[in-house]
């Protein structure tokens, strides 16, 4: 059996080659040519499955190691009886890990002090679940907005895309669409960003083009620069809209979900369904060998420091986001790469996930956030 894998999918080879002979290949620039004689497919959101890629080939089960499937045309895939697999919540951690490292730069750079303020969620995915969850649990005063999830959820509180717009923080997690009831392309335009208030932190970390980015650079100047923008996303990838980068607080490559082991669990969670599909056992190679652990296995607290320092502290012990803004401003700078985003994408320099590590403090307040946080907890109390 002849696989085709993404060269920036971890584990690839070490997980399929029993299951048959596997090649890496540039997601981003993958043909027709290539895949026509390929049994199995596997890719990240920057590859286009599209029936012009695979009519007339020998793939028979494709499979994205990626939570969205905007980039996969699964009614061809259906029509040619092709198997699918994504991996839903992979990286709910990861991104919500981006989100609270984000702030934690706003609050250790500017001040910003959010747990006392209004968080507002957009998408009530996966990851937007995460995400809300994680405010709801900290006991910040939290709402989300997705139509498609409020009748099925009463846990959550649900308001209007209006009210979300009146909140201090705005966490968005949709994905990208263009049909429909509610289409999301576009869906925070000129409009909606004229309800923003000076102050309001915006953290953009689903898909690009779900704000409008030219609406967003009037916005910013109307408000004389008084708008916090962490932002992951950007409308035309990998070309990205570098008077946007000049304003953001903090610019990265769609990286929000790149943690090491939220990109091991991708490549896991298609593995598992190829075997399904294969009717082969998945036991060959166990999910502790697949998942990796982190670097710091424990952080002691001083449980008498301002708990959102503290919290800002050890988030960035773990995984501070400004280190990948850093990097895309410079190799923009530098400007020696073909395509940067992409290059940035392809090395991306490895972060764990906040509950890789332990936190051990010696004060209730003070586990209760960090648990809340997504860290592992010791209550030494």
């Amino acid at each position: 059996m002849k696989i085709i894998a993404d060269e920036n999918m971890p584990n690839a080879k070490a997980l399929f080659s029993h299951l048959g002979n596997v090649e890496l290949v540039n997601g981003r620039t993958l043909t027709h040519e290539q895949v026509k004689d390929v049994d199995v497919l596997l890719v990240r959101s920057v590859t286009k499955v599209t029936q012009e890629l695979l009519e007339g080939s020998s793939v028979r089960f494709v499979g994205s190691a990626t939570i969205g499937v905007d980039h996969i045309d699964l009614d061809y895939l259906v029509k040619a009886n092709i198997a699918f697999s994504s991996a839903p919540g992979c990286n709910a951690e990861a991104v919500a890990d981006y989100v609270f490292s984000g702030l934690s730069h706003l609050y250790m750079t500017k001040q910003f002090s959010w747990l006392s303020k209004k968080i507002g969620v957009i998408g009530y995915g996966n990851v937007g679940k995460t995400v809300y969850d994680r405010f709801s649990r900290m006991g910040c005063q939290v709402c989300v907005y997705d139509p498609f999830k409020e009748e099925g959820d009463s846990s959550a509180n649900f308001v209007s895309l209006d009210e979300i717009l009146l909140c201090n923080v705005i966490s968005l997690h949709a994905p990208l669409t263009s049909v429909g009831v509610y289409p999301t392309k576009g869906m925070i335009g000129s409009k909606e960003l004229a309800q923003l208030s000076a102050g309001t932190a915006i953290i953009s970390a689903g898909r690009g083009g779900v704000i409008d980015e030219v609406a967003l650079l009037e916005r910013h100047s109307q408000l004389n620069g008084d708008l916090h923008l962490i932002l992951d996303v950007w409308d035309g990838e990998p070309s990205i809209n570098q008077k946007l980068v000049s304003i953001a607080d903090i610019a990265t490559p769609h990286i929000a979900g790149y943690s090491k082991q939220g990109r091991e669990k991708g490549t896991w969670m298609v593995y598992q369904e190829l075997c399904r599909h294969l009717e082969l056992s998945s036991d060959v190679i166990s999910k502790n060998d697949a998942i990796s652990t982190g670097w710091f296995s424990s952080i002691d607290v001083d449980s008498a420091v301002l708990l959102e320092e503290m919290l800002a502290r050890s988030i960035q012990a773990i995984y501070d986001v400004a280190r990948d803004d850093v990097r895309l401003r410079y190799k923009y700078r530098e400007n020696k790469e073909k395509n940067v985003f992409d290059w940035l994408r392809k090395h991306y320099v490895e972060r764990d996930e906040l509950n890789t590590c332990l936190i051990c403090a010696n004060n209730n307040d003070a586990c209760n956030l960090m648990g809340a946080a997504g860290f592992s907890v010791d209550n030494k109390s």
